[in-house]
């Protein structure tokens, strides 16, 4: 029988299926299909972390209109928090050497750069 409880027991049994992999309830945990508390264990055994984060001193105005904003987009305040902080924070992707690379200025030209040895003979400055 599942209990309403978020628990870290492990319980071996689904409703309608026979007892298989162990199931545990997180409490920390969300569904990846919705905000409410749910079951993720996935069968392979892997466990999902996931932090919490907790800001506190936020200005009411500001929380007023981050809970207008989630309503505007059809999501719930702590998804439209993920959301926000997944665009902010989440799209800073490495480059590549090659991207690196070709987005070096130009600096001059290569004959500022050649070395004496590859001009010949070097002046000969202590005679």
């Amino acid at each position: 029988m599942p209990s309403t409880i978020p628990s870290t027991k492990p319980s071996t049994q689904r409703a309608g299926q026979p007892a298989a992999t162990p199931i545990y309830c997180l409490p920390s945990m969300r569904d990846r299909r919705n905000d409410n508390n749910a079951i993720i264990a996935p069968s392979n055994g892997e466990e999902l972390k996931m932090a919490t984060l907790l800001v506190r001193g936020i200005d009411e105005v500001l929380v007023q209109r981050l809970r207008e904003q989630a309503v505007a987009n059809g999501r719930s305040a702590e998804a439209e928090h993920r959301a926000i902080l997944a665009q902010a924070l989440g799209g800073t992707a490495r480059r590549s050497f090659a991207e690196v690379l070709s987005g070096m200025p130009d600096v001059g030209q290569d004959a500022d750069f050649e070395r004496i040895q590859d001009m010949g003979e070097a002046p000969r400055v202590f005679d």
